[in-house]
């Protein structure tokens, strides 16, 4: 079960359904919404790449374990919780306080299947949880007014190629090693 639920935040996953997100959203004409849902969710990847990245280097340099930050834990929350975030606005805009909530639960269900897989440690789950929820909060806050009947064409489009596409596995986390690695840069 733990595989299964955390599948939907592998990067063979995140990566349609993001694209997807931002293509109904152009489609539609909400160009802000695709703008911001574009550019954030992309932001969020990267610096979880420079994060990983100087995790490779950290751990070379003080000789300990390989330091990864959860890029699955952080991509769940920036898409499935900015997603959530967006389609929530009006009922949060009354509880603002509220308005984290449904990302952090997302957080916490992607992080405990890291977790239990032993894919992470909890500072890893930890800080791709933080990069995550400040990007799903920058989509929340900055989209403005989803169009109303744009939630569903979001939802049922998102939603099919999550479904479509779950099962898939980029191999992301051995890339960045293989083509980072502090040693093969280092070797003469």
């Amino acid at each position: 079960m733990m595989r299964f639920i955390t599948d939907f935040a592998d990067q063979g996953v995140i990566l349609p359904v993001m694209v997807t997100g931002g293509v109904v959203m152009a489609l539609y004409g909400w160009w802000r919404g695709a703008a911001v849902w574009v550019v954030t969710v992309s932001l969020v990847l990267g610096i979880m790449l420079l994060l990983k990245i100087a995790g490779l280097y950290y751990a070379w340099l003080a000789h300990v374990p390989i330091i990864s930050p959860s890029g699955h834990v952080a991509a769940a929350c920036a898409v499935y919780g900015g997603l959530l975030l967006m389609l929530g606005q009006a009922r949060f805009a009354r509880f603002p306080v509220f308005m984290m909530l449904p990302v952090l639960g997302v957080a916490l269900v992607v992080g405990l299947t890291r977790l239990s897989l032993h894919a992470h440690t909890l500072l890893e789950v930890v800080t791709g949880g933080i990069v995550g929820c400040a990007g799903a909060f920058m989509i929340g806050r900055r989209c403005g007014p989803v169009p109303h009947p744009l939630w569903m064409y979001l939802l049922s489009c998102m939603g099919g190629v999550a479904w479509l596409f779950h099962g898939y596995h980029l191999a992301i986390e051995g890339t960045i090693r293989n083509f980072f690695a502090p040693e093969s840069l280092f070797h003469t």
